[in-house]
């Protein structure tokens, strides 16, 4: 159970049901929240300097691991910073779409795994409870829709994206 807040406190007595989760927020979180958001979703995709812009998504709370590369442009969703994974010597094309929840579904993981390869302008979509996994050296082809987990050393591609063949 978490802890009351006067929030959820006024929620239950004026609705006479459990509070949605956000009620639950400290005013810390409340405020600090869309200064993140915009952090997030603004300032960093923009900045030039691909280690600098790893580091600011680090700074937001991503688990982005060494190596790693980030295009510009690129959209890491902001609800979900603690459910993104990104191993080790990873490379994010430019503008690639990440998202971890969507219209009347739950907040899914989305992990992508050592040494995968996502190319420029392609969504990555965790829309299933399992969440999705981009397998270790997987290729993902400009522009494809992922919208179910990719398994290890696969190149895939398309909308929806579909495995054309294997990694040597």
């Amino acid at each position: 159970m978490r802890k009351e807040t006067f929030c959820s406190y006024l929620w239950r007595k004026v609705y006479k049901e459990a509070p949605p989760y956000y009620c639950y927020y400290s005013l810390w979180v409340i405020m600090l929240k869309p200064i993140r958001k915009w952090f997030s979703a603004v300032l960093i995709p923009t900045i030039p300097f691909s280690n600098l812009r790893v580091q600011c998504y680090r700074w937001c709370g991503y688990k982005i691991g060494k190596n790693t590369f980030i295009g510009m442009r690129c959209y890491l969703d902001d609800m979900c910073y603690d459910l993104i994974e990104i191993g080790n010597d990873v490379i994010i094309s430019y503008g690639v779409f990440f998202a971890c929840h969507g219209r009347k579904q739950g907040h899914n993981k989305l992990v992508i795994r050592d040494g995968a390869y996502i190319g420029m302008n392609s969504s990555i979509i965790a829309r299933s409870d399992d969440g999705i996994v981009i397998g270790k050296n997987a290729v993902v082809g400009a522009c494809s829709l992922v919208n179910k987990s990719v398994a290890d050393n696969s190149v895939v591609v398309g909308v929806p994206a579909k495995e054309i063949s294997k990694v040597q």
